[in-house]
């Protein structure tokens, strides 16, 4: 039986030299190495990564600059509290601001009414969880004569605090809308365009609280959370100066 496996014969010397003539005039096309191929898959991957993150920065600018220069309710470079507060047993310094709907509300113009006056942030955690003890506030004292007004304070929106504090995105009044739906705010929320009046009490810290009896004198002042019935003792005082 003959073998089926094809065996090649040797070649002559005149085969060798016709073989060699014909590579030099058709060189063997050389295929990309291993490594030529992986330099080429880093090169690309470099490219689309560079192309990722100066998308990210040129989104970052935008959106910031967006929020800065996006109109709001206040003028956040006018934001400069004083040192301190007015002192308790003072007259309480006189402000006329707008509600969010366009009323205007002047302290003055208060005489014969005990008023408490919250300074606030719609970001602010701490106001928020206040909100319900101001509603109740509202409903149990307004009926009898005293006024309740929240004074909006900060100059940015609900995202503030989340983001860390780096969302200057500036309050407006769907912002204000927003926090009287979420946490029931029935009082007026005024608006300080430029602080004037957030400056002159030195709110400092949010919330910022006072008492005026019915003659304009500050008799409680405080800030941060407070409970119902500590608001509820210092209201009760200032009514008392009314009869």
């Amino acid at each position: 039986m003959k073998n089926q496996a094809v065996r090649s014969q040797p070649m002559t010397p005149a085969q060798r030299r016709a073989m060699d003539r014909t590579q030099k005039r058709h060189p063997r096309q050389q295929r990309p190495g291993i490594l030529h191929q992986v330099s080429r898959g880093n090169i690309i991957a470099g490219f689309v990564t560079i192309a990722i993150v100066v998308g990210a920065l040129v989104y970052a600018l935008v959106r910031t600059s967006t929020a800065v220069s996006t109109p709001g309710l206040t003028s956040p470079e006018s934001l400069n509290p004083a040192p301190s507060q007015p002192a308790v047993g003072t007259r309480a310094p006189n402000f006329a601001l707008r509600d969010n709907s366009g009323q205007l509300h002047t302290l003055a113009a208060q005489q014969g009414h005990p008023v408490l006056v919250e300074f606030f942030a719609v970001w602010c955690p701490v106001c928020q969880g206040e909100a319900p003890i101001m509603a109740q506030i509202t409903r149990n004292y307004v009926p009898k004569g005293v006024r309740v007004w929240s004074i909006l304070a900060s100059p940015y929106g609900p995202n503030y605090d989340l983001s860390g504090r780096t969302d200057l995105t500036l309050a407006k009044s769907a912002d204000l809308a927003w926090f009287a739906h979420r946490f029931d705010v029935q009082h007026p929320q005024l608006i300080d365009p430029t602080f004037a009046t957030v400056n002159r009490y030195g709110v400092g810290a949010y919330p910022g609280l006072y008492v005026v009896n019915p003659k304009g004198v500050i008799t409680y002042a405080a800030e941060g959370h407070r409970d119902y019935s500590t608001l509820a003792r210092a209201l009760d005082h200032a009514l008392r100066a009314a009869r």
